[in-house]
């Protein structure tokens, strides 16, 4: 009954406590490595402000709380479209690059995470990302 307002692939993860408890963790980890790729991209930029680790955390906090809120209720390509949108906006704003910039940051953090992966792939003889290419 609660499920039929929801993704129901998505809610089902809740379903027992130990899926709860994989699910923070790995959300934990995930959560580290955006902040870390996103720290690095955004030192690129010398007007950005608030680029100490806590700070980006914080802003990659709150952009994994907006994509699962938004991928909650919606699936495809709305959905992405409306968590790149406010991503950027939340970049933007929290750390004064500008939206075109905070584009750029999100391309250049995802550009280090192929290259990291590929590289650690390569090192540890296992494939960590699929590229379609």
């Amino acid at each position: 009954m609660i499920f039929e307002i929801f993704n129901e692939n998505w809610a089902q993860t809740f379903g027992t406590i130990e899926g709860i408890m994989w699910f923070l963790i790995f959300y934990l980890i995930f959560l580290v490595i955006m902040a870390i790729f996103l720290k690095l991209s955004l030192n690129i930029f010398s007007s950005a402000r608030h680029i100490e680790f806590g700070q980006v955390f914080i802003t990659s906090f709150i952009i994994t709380v907006i994509y699962a809120l938004t991928f909650l209720f919606l699936t495809g390509l709305l959905a992405w479209i409306i968590v790149l949108i406010v991503a950027w906006l939340i970049i933007s704003g929290r750390h004064h690059v500008g939206f075109l910039g905070a584009i750029l940051v999100t391309v250049i953090a995802f550009i280090l995470y192929i290259i990291v992966a590929v590289i650690l792939g390569i090192l540890l003889g296992i494939t960590l990302i699929v590229l379609p290419f």
